[in-house]
């Protein structure tokens, strides 16, 4: 174990090592730093298409319920309207 600490000890006399090291550390984390922001990038691209396919199909969905009932579509619409209206009347 005196041997660890002796060895610890000597490269942590030496300036050159230490910036060497760190340097090391330094270049390391830039290479980290580009591949997570990398990753996080493709990720959210790929969220955000997720998101805009999603949206798309529901609101295809919504058109093709409103066209296929739409006298259902118009009393949901009143109906809402209606309940809009009186909690707005008493807020």
């Amino acid at each position: 174990m005196n041997a660890t600490v002796t060895k610890a000890a000597r490269a942590a006399s030496n300036p050159d090592d230490i910036n060497a090291q760190i340097e090391t550390l330094r270049a390391d984390l830039a290479k980290l730093t580009a591949t997570i922001g990398s990753d996080v990038s493709d990720g959210l691209e790929t969220a955000g298409r997720k998101i805009s396919e999603s949206g798309r199909d529901a609101r295809a969905k919504a058109t093709d319920a409103v066209l296929d009932h739409p006298l259902a579509a118009i009393g949901i619409a009143a109906g809402l309207g209606l309940l809009l209206g009186l909690v707005a009347r008493k807020g």
